[in-house]
């Protein structure tokens, strides 16, 4: 059995509808906050995924900032060497000419130069 709902009037028809009206009111409000609650967490989960790219960003560009740093002293230690090597180079030939060997053998050594030179090879 279905029982029905006694309405209780005020006054007059005009109480009735403020009241009515005021409940709605009451329910609205209730619907909006539970509405701006979820807004405000969105909002608060976009910012700290914005802060958290922020952040992953700017190390990125750091890391790459140091790597680049890194590679400009690796450039500068690579030409140096290399200007290192190649006076090297130009001090080993000066050493093995046949000119400086024969003044060394010959004045400090006291070694002389033959007068018929023999070759021998291997067949």
């Amino acid at each position: 059995m279905l029982a029905q709902r006694k309405i209780v009037y005020d006054e007059s028809q005009k109480n009735y509808k403020q009241m009515k009206t005021k409940k709605l009111v009451k329910v609205e409000q209730a619907k909006n906050v539970n509405v701006n609650n979820a807004l405000r967490s969105r909002c608060i989960i976009l910012f700290v995924v914005v802060i958290a790219l922020a952040g992953f960003f700017i190390l990125r560009s750091g890391v790459a900032a140091s790597n680049a740093y890194y590679l400009n002293q690796l450039k500068n230690q690579s030409t140096v060497l290399e200007a290192e090597n190649s006076r090297l180079h130009l001090e080993i030939a000066h050493l093995k000419s046949p000119e400086r060997i024969q003044s060394i053998a010959t004045q400090e050594l006291g070694m002389i130069v033959p007068d018929k030179f023999f070759f021998s090879t291997k067949n």
